[in-house]
């Protein structure tokens, strides 16, 4: 399996992992979102939603 850095945020690591996978991990707890995407544009904006939701859940 091929991993690869799709983008990274201060907090937050988005890898494509193979096929229409890809993981966004939280860097300090480790926690991982996995995310079925068509493209990497549409697995940032996913990923975009999950931090946003997580942040909200955290306040």
């Amino acid at each position: 399996m091929v991993r690869r850095i799709v983008h990274q945020w201060r907090d937050w690591l988005l890898e494509y992992i193979g096929g229409d996978n890809y993981e966004l991990i939280q860097k300090d707890t480790q926690e991982v979102f996995t995310i079925m995407a068509k493209d990497a544009m549409d697995a940032e904006n996913k990923s975009q939603q999950i931090i946003k939701n997580t942040k909200e859940e955290r306040v």
